[in-house]
């Protein structure tokens, strides 16, 4: 029944229910299965599966579990033994949600708590025989041995039992939820034993950033996925001994190698856990692309923006004398000679000055940063003719 979960009060409600009714029946059971032990005297265990539901699912439940058993004595059975039967039953669900209380305020169902349950199951089978006057405490003097074995000691080993079996279901569920939690992070996150280093947990998004499947990348050492070349593999050596010296570090652009040898770059943070002895390294990382290329667009605009106040700065400051040089020009070439040498100069000078002011023209409609081809002893340069000609309509 733990199947229904504990994540909705009515799937809570309804498990409690029917867990009730599946020990209502082995109640029952055990009540028509009951042993003679002395003539006219009968022993049965009816009382150890209503404490002990209601031990583990509180007096509902164990109400629940002791209605088939008081249908039958009030219905099938009869008898001067039927109010004091029902008592009894009534009685031992009541113990059991009284010391589901008292577990519950201790946080765990222990070994007092289920001794406890048993010797007031005992107490109560006692007062139903002590309903019936001297004849019931007759019977219950010759029974009472099977009584305390059955219910102290049943109770306690069985309830003992059903603990570990519940912890250990709630460890499962725990886990479960812990794998679910771990493969909806849209992170990447490995668990690594950090004197070996081999992998012991992973997510679905590391599997994806690493192009292998969970079980090929379990108990692999993660240096398996450090990149070939030096440089890279000293740049996770001096990651790893920052995590032994600090407890944890981070890196951007790490280099990764993925499946097929390619190597992809990736931001990381590792943190150094200790735990029952053991260091772990929680190791959490995502695909460092995004991010360099946001970098590299916040890089460019930076630098167009340098580039454009630098660029317009230098218009304004050029253009002035610039228009002074060619007025200037135009004026001494109206007083010479149109077919003389230095006309033929001045035309030329005059041609260079319009290039400039189309050089000028263009850097400011600058749009964007396009470099010049590089060549060897020669720094990078602006190509203002492909950084502008957008929008000059220039070709």
């Amino acid at each position: 029944m733990r199947m229904l979960g504990d994540g909705r009060p009515w799937l809570r409600t309804v498990r409690r229910l029917l867990n009730g009714v599946a020990f209502g029946v082995v109640a029952l059971g055990l009540a028509l299965a009951r042993i003679q032990v002395a003539p006219d005297v009968y022993f049965d265990a009816r009382n150890v599966p209503i404490a002990l539901i209601a031990l583990f699912e509180g007096w509902p439940a164990g109400l629940v579990a002791a209605l088939p058993v008081a249908i039958y004595r009030w219905f099938w059975l009869g008898g001067i033994g039927t109010v004091p039967g029902l008592v009894s039953v009534a009685c031992a669900a009541a113990a059991g949600g009284l010391v589901h209380w008292w577990a519950t305020r201790s946080g765990r169902v222990r070994t007092a708590h289920t001794f406890g349950l048993g010797a007031l199951t005992f107490l109560t089978t006692l007062l139903g025989y002590a309903m019936l006057g001297a004849p019931g405490l007759g019977k219950f003097a010759r029974t009472w041995p099977h009584f305390l074995v059955a219910y102290v000691g049943g109770i306690g080993v069985l309830a003992t039992l059903f603990q570990n079996v519940v912890e250990r279901e709630r460890l499962h569920a725990g886990e479960r939820r812990f794998r679910a939690l771990l493969d909806e992070s849209s992170e990447a996150i490995r668990i690594v034993d950090a004197a070996s280093r081999r992998i012991l947990e992973t997510n679905r998004t590391d599997c994806a950033l690493s192009g292998r499947p969970r079980p090929a990348l379990l108990g692999r050492d993660a240096r398996e996925f450090w990149p070939e070349d030096a440089a890279g593999r000293d740049r996770w050596e001096a990651l790893g001994a920052e995590v032994d010296a600090a407890g944890a570090a981070s890196a951007f652009g790490l280099p990764l190698r993925t499946a097929g040898g390619a190597v992809r770059s990736i931001d990381l943070t590792c943190r150094r856990v200790d735990r029952d002895g053991r260091r772990y390294d929680i190791v959490i990382f995502r695909d460092a692309g995004p991010r360099e290329a946001l970098d590299a667009a916040r890089r460019e605009v930076s630098d167009l923006r340098a580039i454009t106040l630098i660029a317009n700065a230098t218009a304004h400051e050029i253009n002035n004398p610039l228009t002074v040089i060619v007025g200037s020009l135009e004026l001494l070439q109206r007083r010479l000679d149109a077919e003389g040498q230095e006309t033929r100069w001045i035309d030329r000078a005059i041609d260079a000055s319009q290039r400039i002011r189309d050089i000028i023209a263009r850097m400011t409609h600058i749009t964007r940063v396009e470099a010049s081809g590089a060549f060897p002893g020669v720094p990078a340069m602006l190509d203002i003719h492909r950084s502008s000609e957008d929008n000059t309509g220039r070709h």
